[in-house]
């Protein structure tokens, strides 16, 4: 699995060196509707999806409500390794947000005490099944100054919202199994500019990463 784990690193290489071509020196800008850069020297505004963990199936006791399902102990497991795998990756998030449905409050209450250093988690209301991705992006402008911000949510909302950022439309059928996670770079806070997807990694791969 190391193999495929080197193999993901060398296509983000690749994904990082495709750029657009910059415009000719003296060119002036001519388009008044094209966004600025939030600011020379800043980091790109890192953007990951995670899917919550497996959780409780509905109807069984304590889970009539859907919103109160949690975690099975497998899913709370798969979670930590997957936490893991990140972080063997080098990718460390400076914020996790949340859905406030209970098996994504969980999962990301355990993804936030994986890493060296606990990572804030706040819940965001935008994020639940339905949630409103204008107000998703307000949100995130609370924090300016945390540029890498982990997402936890649901399907299909997660697939949808990625699509979006990376401008591969409706039509994308994008996809995340629970834990399932990507990278998505962006020059400047969504949804201003289109994204770059870095990586899309599937729970399975993440938990072998060693």
């Amino acid at each position: 699995m190391e193999r495929s784990g080197k193999k993901h690193l060398s296509e983000t290489k690749r994904i990082s060196q495709n750029r657009p071509v910059s415009p000719k020196s003296g060119t002036p800008r001519t388009n008044p509707d094209l966004p600025r850069a939030e600011g020379r020297g800043q980091s790109p505004f890192q953007i990951f999806f995670m899917r919550h963990g497996i959780a409780v199936q509905r109807g069984v006791p304590l889970a009539s409500d859907d919103d109160a399902r949690p975690l099975t102990a497998k899913g709370k497991k798969r979670v930590e390794q997957v936490a893991a795998g990140l972080r063997k990756l080098g990718y460390e998030p400076d914020w996790i947000v949340t859905s406030p449905l209970v098996r994504a409050t969980e999962t990301a209450e355990i993804v936030a005490t994986c890493f060296p250093t606990r990572v804030p988690v706040d819940v965001c209301a935008a994020l639940r099944p339905g949630g409103s991705s204008e107000d998703l992006f307000s949100f995130l402008t609370r924090h300016r100054d945390r540029r890498k911000v982990l997402l936890v949510g649901h399907e299909p909302d997660l697939s949808e919202l990625a699509a979006r950022l990376i401008g591969a439309g409706a039509q994308a059928k994008l996809a995340f199994k629970k834990c399932g996670c990507c990278l998505i770079r962006c020059d400047s806070r969504p949804p201003r500019f289109s994204g770059q997807l870095v990586w899309w990694l599937t729970p399975r791969l993440l938990r072998a990463i060693r």
